[in-house]
This record gives C-alpha cells, structure tokens and sequence, in this order.
C-alpha cells in the first residue's frame, strides 16, 4: 500500500489519470478527522474539485486503536447507498447531499469524491464559536430522518451492509466497551446497551452523523465520513448526535436556551420525517434507545478511546458524567432529559 500525503498525491494522480499531465493542482491535507489519510485536491473553476481519501490501519488517539483498511470499501458502500436514498426526493426541502464517488484504488485503500462548494464551514467549528443556527438543526433532523425512514426494514440494504465488524472497531468497543473496561462497577449496564444495539436492526446507520461530519453551505448541507456504516440500530445515530448537541450545550453555557433549542428543533424535524415508516410502538422504542445511546456516547467522548478536546472546565465535565451516567440507568424520555440538562447547566459555577 503506497501512502499518501500532500507531497506524493499529486504524481500518484496524474500516474492514475484522475488528473490530466498539464493540469495544475492545490493540495492540502484536510484535518479534523483521527482514522484516515484526508487531501483535498483543487481544481480550475472549469474542472471539479475532489477529495482523495485513504484509511490508515492506526487511529491518531493516544490509546491504541487499531482497524482494517478495508473498511474504505465499506465507506464506498454507504456513500452510495445514502445517495440512492436521497435520490429522487425534493431536495429543495431536504437541503442536503452526500458527496458522489469519482475513482476508487482498491489496491492502494483510497478513493476520490466530489468536494463541498468552497464556502463551505463545518458546522462543528460555527457550534462552538457561538452560533445556534436552529434552521441547520431542523436540516439534520430531516437528512437524518429521510436516511432512517428510506431504509426501514430495507432487505436490499440489510443483506449489503450486514457486516457491523467496522462499526464495533471503530464505535461499540472503543466507545462503550472501553467505558466497561474502565468503570467496573457499570460494566454489567455497558455490556447490556451494546448487546441492546446489536440486537436491534432496522435501517441504514451512518454511524458518525455529527457536526464535524456535517459541512454548511448557503442553504445546503453535504454529510461525509460513510466508514462505520452499516445496517443497524438507528437510535445510535441519534444517540451519537445527540450527544454532540449536548456537550456543545454545556460547553456555550450560559446560552442554554439557543443550545437547547437545537436539541428540540433536530428531534421535531426527525419524528415528522419518520412517523411515515414507523409505529407509534416502534417511534417510541427508538426514542427510549436513543437516549440511552446518548447517555453511552455522551460518557464516552470524556472517558472513551475518542475524547473531546474542547471541554476542559471541571466542573463542566463531572457534569456531563453525571448526566450520562443517570440517564443510562434511569432512561428518562428525550423532552425529560433536555429538562434535567437545562437545569443542571443553569447551576453550574465556573471554576
């Protein structure tokens, strides 16, 4: 496997033909991600602009992390088959894509796909300056939602994405198996969700929907990063959302009721979306295992293999712990825990 970086992409491109001999190219190497090889690849106006991306078998975390590169084909999978879930649908209303495959190197564990617009802003980066952008929530819980409902019970689907080794790699074991580990004494309650998210299979699950993963646009939205995709559990991607909401919540504090109101106007916008596919019983299963996946990864981004870096205030953090880690054994309702995090935020005292 040749590895890629910002100095060699350019021959290996040309060598391959996915860039003409004559054409001049900007590289640069892409951040924010810790399990792969990112280089975007900027094109005159006149040609499309890509980005090549390449997995790497160690993750960049400081406990070891380790996962088959083969899991690039899988992220192929899942672009592909999200784009077919969008396809057809009134995107004026959805206000979002997923990027499309322009070449693929199974050898060299790598493939190349169409870029965001340039003036695109991850929304992870406008969350933690300050901006509440309700309108961008709303647009998650319907992407989210469409992605879910689409593939409900999808035999198609389940049959192509049944492999979940890369989701337990990259996700259960280093998320909620790694928190058992350290936390005996919750071991039993740990090992309980992640048997209660295996046994639950009814969509597609992108698996890292979250705001670093969600690049804004005018009135767009373009989701990457497709590798621990498979068919699943969706209270997963709601959980793992839904934490990111949250600890951005407690993190902007004291601007709670514009955080809050991202929680709500996201889970609004989903159930509309999703109340076409699902039972009422199914609607509030998924609800009740979402909010105990987001009291797992919730506790996960302080004590898990992947950590957060953006909240570093102690009395912040003990917070978020005892918020995860009521929630996991009381598993109160979605409404009844965004109640309990505006309450327990309102009393926090800086350091």
């Amino acid at each position: 496997m040749q590895l890629l970086d910002a100095h060699n992409l350019e021959t290996y491109l040309r060598e391959r033909g996915w860039i003409d001999n004559r054409e001049q190219v900007e590289i640069r190497a892409l951040t924010g991600g810790v399990s792969n090889q990112v280089l975007f690849v900027g094109r005159k106006p006149a040609a499309q602009s890509f980005v090549v991306k390449q997995a790497r078998p160690q993750l960049r975390v400081d406990d070891p992390w380790f996962c088959s590169v083969d899991r690039i084909a899988r992220e192929i999978a899942v672009i592909e088959a999200c784009g077919q879930l969008l396809a057809g649908l009134d995107q004026p209303a959805i206000h979002a894509v997923v990027p499309t495959i322009v070449a693929v190197d199974p050898e060299n564990y790598c493939f190349a796909m169409s870029a965001a617009p340039a003036e695109h802003v991850v929304w992870k980066t406008l969350l933690l300056s300050g901006q509440a952008d309700q309108n961008i929530a709303r647009r998650c819980g319907t992407l989210l939602g469409t992605l879910h409902a689409q593939s409900w019970r999808h035999v198609g689907l389940e049959q192509a994405l049944n492999d979940r080794q890369f989701f337990i790699d990259l996700r259960l074991d280093p998320y909620y198996r790694h928190l058992s580990r350290l936390f005996p004494e919750d071991s039993e309650r740990l090992d309980w969700l992640v048997d209660l998210v295996l046994e639950n299979r009814h969509s597609l699950v992108h698996a890292d929907f979250s705001p670093k993963n969600l690049l804004v646009y005018d009135d767009g939205l373009m989701l990457v990063d497709f590798e621990t995709g498979h068919f699943g559990d969706p209270a997963f991607d709601l959980g793992f959302f839904l934490s990111h909401l949250v600890l951005k919540t407690v993190y902007r504090a004291p601007q709670v009721t514009s955080y809050l109101g991202l929680i709500t106007a996201f889970w609004e916008e989903y159930l509309l979306v999703v109340s076409a596919r699902l039972t009422a019983a199914e609607r509030n299963s998924l609800e009740d295992r979402a909010v105990l996946n987001l009291a797992g990864c919730l506790w996960a981004r302080l004590d898990g293999k992947s950590k957060i870096d953006y909240l570093s205030n102690a009395s912040q953090r003990d917070l978020v712990r005892r918020l995860a880690r009521g929630w996991l054994y009381e598993s109160p309702k979605l409404d009844e825990a965004v109640q309990q995090l505006d309450a327990a935020v309102a009393q926090l005292k800086p350091d």
